[in-house]
């Protein structure tokens, strides 16, 4: 369905970037959509790096009422079939109520649950107060439930940043600034963790700070110049490519930390005077949050409140050690950390026959036994990805579908090609068999079932590749900001077709089958080398 869509977010930094999820899962639930952008001029190179806009539409920072009706009235000119708020204040609100659409939809802000949570540190969840833990890209998202779509995407992904090459030895990038001061851990222990950091584990250290923020004389006095780079009111995109290459970042509760998580960088955020429960946290695979159990804590919304205590306990009692221990362990994960193959079963590897589950049946697609080896050779683990909605719809028991797993891994052990994992997701919203008939997270193009291998087997999810021959698995690819190839093996062809054959995304993410997918993925595996 082609639609003409206006998504709605002003600002902050932070906030924007937890609008990534909800922009990917409109583009997938409505494909051949073109997406506005509504924002602030000093946010247009965030929402560049999404992948998912056709159009930015800057709102005049002057706050001029007349400028904004100007470009309301421009806007009008594109005949919005719907609005999506995420911003729900009085500015956002002039612009739906201004411009006319088929449908509005509004992000819930659910301020006085918060607020609960400020006042009373009302962190129970309960049956009649269970929102008031959900992280703010849920309540997003939720905002296309009210259009009958699906949300997939439920961390922050720039479709910009995928494939990197990650510094050796390690590189930590600190950031030790926030939009208001109540919310900065002391730039002098941001400091010292940095100057351990390199002793203990001789990490280059990248200290990205405002022209407010200082920069400690320890850093220069201890740390070679070799192994310091300072960066001052950097460019956001050029920011955002040196942290999707750093192997985590370390960070207060700010638009940094949110930034990081987008590029698929581990964070160790610091939290002071907010509080996690009020759904602002990172939300990255392997985030990290430190927080000192005070009882004053949270003591406002957005941290802007001047402390009332003697010292800032939130702070005091965090210590270097502490973060510089929690750095350690990443950068050790990290260090370990490998890319890995996710390929759909039926009409990829082996050949679609719907809802069969007799292992007597297995063949392989054309060219998917010398794919699997090649892509072993160079050196990605091998994992199947697949929905079985079989389980949930009643055509075959668990059982069933794990013997035929079981038995595709002993024939391909026959081909010496040994697979590190068999990922399923049994479940379908409107199965016939109660257990498995619900709405998961592991359902593709959802990401669960690739973030549990990531999990287990140590995956770096935005080095590996997706390859599938449905328009969900290249979606489970975006969702996992992944590369991902369709093939035109099993359902292929019908889902290219719904792609646009004469699209750039045809052309450049459309292979045969199998092995043309690998050998693509080999020729750019052959490019970050030489970078």
């Amino acid at each position: 369905m082609s639609l003409n869509i206006l998504v709605i977010r002003l600002s902050s930094l932070g906030d924007i970037i937890l609008t990534s999820p909800t922009v990917l899962n409109l583009k997938i639930g409505y494909p051949q959509s073109r997406i506005t952008f509504l924002t602030k001029p000093k946010y247009r190179q965030i929402v560049e790096m999404f992948g998912t806009v056709d159009e930015i539409a800057l709102l005049p920072e002057s706050g001029n009422f007349t400028g904004q009706l100007s470009l309301l009235k421009s806007l009008e000119q594109q005949n919005f079939d719907i609005i999506v708020d995420l911003h729900s204040n009085f500015r956002s609100s002039v612009a739906r109520t201004v411009l006319t659409a088929g449908q509005k939809v509004v992000y819930l802000r659910n301020r006085s649950a918060r607020q609960r949570i400020v006042r009373f540190k009302d962190f129970a969840t309960t049956e009649s107060n269970t929102h008031t833990h959900t992280h703010t890209i849920d309540k997003y998202n939720d905002c296309l439930l009210q259009l009958g779509l699906s949300a997939p995407a439920r961390r922050p992904v720039f479709e910009k940043c995928n494939g990197r090459i990650l510094a050796k030895p390690p590189a930590v990038l600190i950031a030790p600034g926030a939009a208001f001061e109540n919310k900065k851990w002391p730039v002098e222990k941001f400091a010292e963790v940095a100057v351990k950091l390199h002793d203990f584990h001789q990490a280059k250290i990248i200290w990205a700070a405002t022209a407010k923020d200082k920069t400690p004389a320890s850093l220069r006095e201890k740390i070679p110049i070799e192994k310091l780079r300072v960066l001052t009111d950097h460019p956001l995109e050029s920011l955002a490519s040196i942290i999707s290459q750093a192997t985590l970042t370390i960070a207060n509760d700010s638009g940094i930390a949110h930034l990081s998580s987008a590029v698929g960088t581990p964070v160790i955020s610091i939290f002071g005077p907010t509080h996690p429960a009020l759904g602002f946290q990172p939300r990255g695979l392997l985030d990290i949050i430190i927080q000192a159990d005070v009882s004053c804590c949270p003591c406002s919304l957005h941290g802007d409140k001047k402390c009332f205590q003697k010292e800032q306990y939130c702070f005091t009692r965090i210590e270097p050690p502490e973060v510089v221990e929690k750095a350690g362990a990443l950068i050790s994960v990290r260090s370990k950390m490998t890319k890995a193959l996710f390929v759909d079963r039926d009409g990829t590897v082996i050949v679609d026959r719907p809802f069969d589950s007799d292992p007597a049946n297995i063949e392989f697609e054309n060219g998917s036994i010398e794919a699997l080896k090649k892509a072993a050779e160079l050196g990605f683990k091998l994992i199947i990805v697949t929905n079985q909605s079989g389980v949930a719809r009643g055509y075959f028991g668990i059982d069933k579908m794990k013997q035929f797993n079981s038995a595709l891994e002993q024939r391909l052990v026959e081909h010496n090609i040994k697979i590190d994992a068999i990922e399923y997701c049994p479940h379908y919203p409107t199965g016939s068999v109660a257990e498995y008939s619900f709405r998961c997270d592991c359902r593709k193009p959802a990401g669960g079932m690739a973030e549990k291998a990531a999990l287990e087997h140590n995956i770096d999810l935005r080095n590996s590749y997706v390859i599938g021959d449905k328009l969900d698995d290249l979606n489970f690819g975006r969702v996992l900001g992944a590369g991902h190839f369709l093939v035109l093996t099993g359902q292929g062809q019908e889902n290219c077709q719904r792609l646009g054959e004469d699209s750039d995304e045809c052309r450049n993410l459309v292979c045969d089958n199998l092995l043309a997918a690998v050998k693509k993925i080999e020729t750019l595996e052959n490019q970050y080398v030489k970078k």
